[in-house]
C-alpha cells in the first residue's frame, strides 16, 4: 500500500523537474563560423592553361612548377614554384593568368 502512494509521487516529482529545465541560450561569442575550404584538384603542370604558363614565365623568371592545382571549376589555380635559389612559394592564379592575392 505504501508503493502505492510513493511511486505516484515520484513520477509527479519526476514530471515537475525536467520541466524546469530550460536550455541556455548560446550567444553570438559562442557560436562557431566555419567557411568552407576550397577544393583543389592536382594537375600536372602541362595541363594548365596557355595563359597561367606564360604569367609564371613572365613574373618569375627561371622558377619551375613544382605542384599545380585546380579549382573544380578551372577558374583558379594553386600553384607551387620552386625558384632558381631552391626557394618555394606558393602563388594563386587565375584561367587568365592574373595573380590572385588570398590573405
Amino acid at each position: 500500500m505504501k508503493n502505492l502512494f510513493v511511486l505516484p509521487l515520484l513520477a509527479l516529482g519526476l514530471l515537475l523537474g525536467t520541466q524546469t529545465i530550460n536550455a541556455q541560450e548560446a550567444s553570438s561569442d559562442d557560436i562557431a563560423v566555419v567557411t568552407p575550404q576550397e577544393k583543389y584538384i592536382e594537375l600536372a603542370a602541362e595541363n594548365l592553361p596557355q595563359p597561367v604558363l606564360d604569367a609564371v614565365a613572365n613574373d618569375f623568371k627561371g622558377a619551375t612548377i613544382s605542384k599545380a592545382e585546380a579549382k573544380e571549376d578551372a577558374s583558379e589555380f594553386k600553384l607551387e614554384l620552386t625558384k632558381e635559389d631552391g626557394e618555394t612559394v606558393q602563388v594563386f592564379c587565375d584561367a587568365e593568368g592574373k595573380w590572385v592575392s588570398k590573405e
